[in-house]
């Protein structure tokens, strides 16, 4: 990991872009904001849970629903049965979950040590899926699936409607960077 954050401080030149150092930014944020905001990101994951991706599907597209159920079901199912985290699943706005599902959500997330709580927290943000997160972060998916399954409905309205230059092709790069790092974070913390 050091290696990879000074490989990032290498290609800066006359000028530094934190955006372009990821690695970098995941480490400062685990050493300098995890320990002292830990609540406060556990908090934010767990409420990603009320509008989490996996769990909605889209009744009025039957092409699209079918895609998000080959997307996210199986995500579902391993939730369940490997980190016993029962979600709900919606057709409409309205979406409940299983009554122990925030407590066991919530446990995950204590057990996670602040570096893995860092990479989570990044990745549950951008793909807008906790499920999504923590599969990454346990060696489920790898990095171009969890991108894949983030970007289900707005690759359903590429191929429906064709891409947006500047605009599709901006968000599925920015995506792949973010996610790219967390999973590569993890996996050079050994995890």
């Amino acid at each position: 990991l050091a290696l990879g954050v000074a490989y990032e401080w290498e290609a800066q030149k006359k000028f530094i872009f934190p955006e372009t150092m990821p690695l970098m930014k995941l480490a400062t944020t685990t050493i300098d904001q995890v320990p002292t905001i830990r609540p406060t990101m556990a908090d934010s994951m767990l409420r990603c849970l009320e509008s989490d991706l996996t769990c909605f599907r889209s009744a009025e597209e039957p092409a699209l629903c079918a895609k998000e159920e080959a997307a996210f079901g199986p995500l579902l199912s391993w939730s369940a049965d490997a980190l016993s985290l029962r979600l709900g699943v919606t057709e409409t706005m309205v979406l409940s979950h299983p009554p122990e599902a925030y407590p066991r959500a919530e446990e995950l997330l204590q057990e996670a040590d602040d570096w893995e709580l860092a990479a989570l927290d990044m990745a549950a943000g951008v793909t807008k899926s906790l499920v999504v997160a923590l599969a990454l972060a346990k060696n489920r998916i790898g990095a171009e699936e969890a991108c894949r399954t983030a970007r289900v409905a707005e690759q359903h309205q590429i191929d429906e409607w064709g891409e947006v230059e500047s605009g599709h092709d901006l968000d599925a790069a920015d995506l792949a960077v973010r996610v790219g790092a967390c999973s590569a974070f993890l996996r050079m913390l050994g995890r």
